[in-house]
């Protein structure tokens, strides 16, 4: 782990020993042999720690529309368009362990093609797709508004994780071991995730120790599963509330700025696009807002440099957690809403009954 002094398990107490014991129980990966962890990440700031975990139960453990093993995918292939090893290799994994074991090599590499189930294909290939507003798959997506909380949910959930755990992780995959030992432990942790997916996951029983949110109005999307929504509502809101603790409202407010210029590429080499963004701040606020643009726009260009000027105003590693996670809220939120908006959603009906039309 990068930057933070995470809690460790055997050092949680109260609601972050609780989302710990949750976590263990009901999704059986909490952390790698090297204590990487996007849950250990958001420790330091238990709020966020309880919202995220909300997010991941009910909108990919919960038994909806789609096939967990459909959702592992979604969440692998986003992962991949976003450089995420970790994350590819733990929903790879995952996926394998809740349908068929012998994809999970293909969903790793992004080979979408070489997986048998044709719906299976047509959201990896949507689920890839997710950084391009202008991409025909994204204006048409492969399933109908019933199915929307839980695929755009998924695919929100990991661009905004995603940005998280590369910039308190690296870019390093999960540790399964030295290579002679990889498969078979990738095995044994395989079976032990595949026992929690078999378990009964009720809707909305994270939400019963969150804050009820009122799902504000770029959440329509998730209507259709009113556990989805209230997640991500909670989510939302406490990285708002960690952001404005951590980002003045200039730092908050040229991040905005910038997201809403954004069409989903990297941004170009050097710094000229950051100094841009940020003409005309005043010093105390840039080091705040280049920190939170970059985890935004380029999250693996975050580094000590970066986080040291941070720190220097804000030293509390609850406040880098609430930066980071409010500026991976606000980029997530961007692709949210080019994922239900415009085309996307007036053709979901009509991708709903291409789907019905397949049987």
């Amino acid at each position: 782990m990068r930057f933070v002094e995470a809690v460790q398990p055997r050092r949680a107490r109260g609601r972050v020993a609780e989302v710990y014991a949750e976590v263990k129980r009901d999704f059986a990966l909490l952390r790698d042999p090297d204590g990487n962890s996007p849950f250990l990440a958001h420790s330091p700031e238990p709020s966020l720690l309880e919202a995220f975990w909300s997010v991941l139960y009910e909108t990919m453990l919960v038994d909806g529309r789609l096939r967990r093993p459909d959702k592992e995918a979604i969440a692998a292939a986003v992962s991949r368009a976003n450089a995420c090893p970790f994350c590819v290799d733990a929903h790879s994994l995952l996926g394998g362990a809740a349908g068929e074991w012998s994809e999970r090599g293909a969903i790793a590499r992004g080979a979408g093609d070489a997986l048998a189930d044709q719906r299976r294909r047509e959201l990896v290939e949507w689920a890839a797709s997710t950084r391009d507003p202008a991409s025909e798959l994204v204006r048409r997506p492969p399933f109908g508004p019933e199915e929307a909380p839980e695929a755009i949910g998924t695919a929100v959930g990991f661009h905004y994780v995603n940005r998280v755990v590369t910039v308190f992780q690296g870019e390093a995959p999960m540790n399964l071991g030295p290579g002679p030992l990889r498969r078979p432990i990738a095995r044994v942790v395989g079976a032990m995730a595949g026992r929690a997916v078999r378990r009964t996951h009720e809707p909305g029983r994270t939400l019963r120790s969150l804050p009820r949110r009122e799902p504000p109005p770029d959440l329509d999307w998730a209507a259709p599963a009113p556990h989805v929504a209230g997640a991500f509502a909670a989510l939302w809101a406490a990285a708002e509330a960690a952001g404005a603790e951590a980002l003045d409202s200039p730092a908050r407010a040229a991040v905005d700025a910038a997201l809403d210029r954004w069409d989903g590429d990297d941004p170009p080499l050097g710094g000229d696009w950051v100094n841009r963004a940020l003409q005309g701040l005043e010093p105390a606020s840039l080091p705040g807002a280049r920190l939170a643009l970059l985890v935004a726009l380029a999250p693996y260009r975050v580094d000590a440099v970066a986080v040291d000027r941070f720190r220097a105003t804000r030293p509390g590693d609850d406040q880098l957690v609430s930066a980071v996670c409010w500026a991976a809220a606000r980029a997530a939120r961007r692709v949210a809403g080019w994922l239900s908006t415009g085309d996307a959603r007036a053709e979901a009906a009509t991708a709903g009954e291409r789907v019905a039309a397949r049987g």
